[in-house]
């Protein structure tokens, strides 16, 4: 339901929290960023267990600006942990959640409040997209296929068909009313590369009885991943997170998406995830294999 008259004409306050771990410049770029936003009323960084320089710049630039806040982990929680620290500080009506490595389209923030007014959201998202390091952004979002509903499972940059719409497939950059979290947080359950964390709090929220949607109103995208963030040293258990945080995942919600029609069952759902992940890793073994024959 839209919101009330006198509610939408008031000017939006928002708290932009971004966790990050030795990833400094991007830190201090989101920084500057999210200072500059219009609606922006506080910017909440919570530094993760970083050995870099992070903290120190951020709160050389807090020192400059009172409405940035910086929130130290001495050690790594990981994100779903640091996220909720930051939403615990945070005071504003509405939060904004961004990745320290995501790009925001122009005048993000105040396309997604537009949206949660006109709509009536509690939780608003946008497509994600990896753009190619040399490729053309512009180029990129033009060629992006549109959908009914907008994202899908693991589909992440699909715009929808119309200017909003229903939907718990978004990447993790959103807009939430802050009374959101006094329902649901990020499930600390999640571990090694955290896979699924975000999707489950948009479920979470859309099973609380939360208007959770999308819009084609802007995007985030990143040019190329960074040192920093989650530990991508190993593989195979970076593979073994995926399949043990999506059967957690499903186990949790399963139930209720296919209720709503969203997945087929929990058991194919985790069987298709399993072959789609296995085989880059059985053609990169077989070429391994044949390059040692040859020698």
């Amino acid at each position: 339901m839209p919101l009330r008259e006198s509610e939408a004409s008031r000017p939006a306050a928002v708290s932009v929290v971004v966790p990050t771990r030795n990833r400094s410049q991007l830190a201090y770029e989101r920084a500057l960023w999210a200072l500059a936003q219009p609606a922006v009323r506080e910017v909440v960084f919570v530094v993760d267990g970083s050995t870099d320089d992070t903290a120190a710049r951020l709160q050389s630039l807090a020192d400059q600006d009172s409405r940035l806040r910086v929130i130290v982990n001495e050690r790594n929680v990981g994100p779903p942990k640091a996220k909720n620290l930051g939403i615990r500080a945070a005071t504003s009506e509405w939060v904004l959640i961004i990745d320290d490595d995501d790009i925001p389209s122009d005048n993000l923030i105040a396309e997604l409040l537009r949206v949660a007014h006109e709509a009536g959201a509690d939780v608003v998202g946008v497509p994600w997209f990896n753009v190619g390091e040399g490729e053309s952004v512009e180029d990129r979002i033009a060629r992006a296929p549109r959908a009914p509903g907008g994202p899908r499972l693991d589909q992440p940059g699909f715009f929808p068909e119309t200017e909003w719409a229903r939907c718990v497939w978004m990447p993790a950059n959103a807009l939430f009313r802050r009374s959101v979290f006094d329902a649901v947080s990020y499930d600390e359950s999640y571990f090694g590369n955290y896979y699924r964390e975000e999707t489950d709090l948009y479920v979470s929220a859309a099973r609380a009885g939360r208007r959770v949607l999308v819009t084609d109103r802007g995007y985030t995208y990143i040019r190329s991943r960074t040192g920093g963030g989650i530990d991508r040293g190993s593989k195979l258990r970076y593979e073994y997170s995926v399949l043990r945080n999506n059967w957690y995942f499903l186990r949790k919600h399963g139930a209720w998406l296919r209720q709503e029609g969203l997945i087929r069952g929990a058991a194919r759902e985790q069987l298709s995830l399993i072959a789609r992940r296995t085989k880059p890793l059985a053609r990169a073994a077989g070429r391994r294999l044949t390059r040692w024959a040859r020698r």
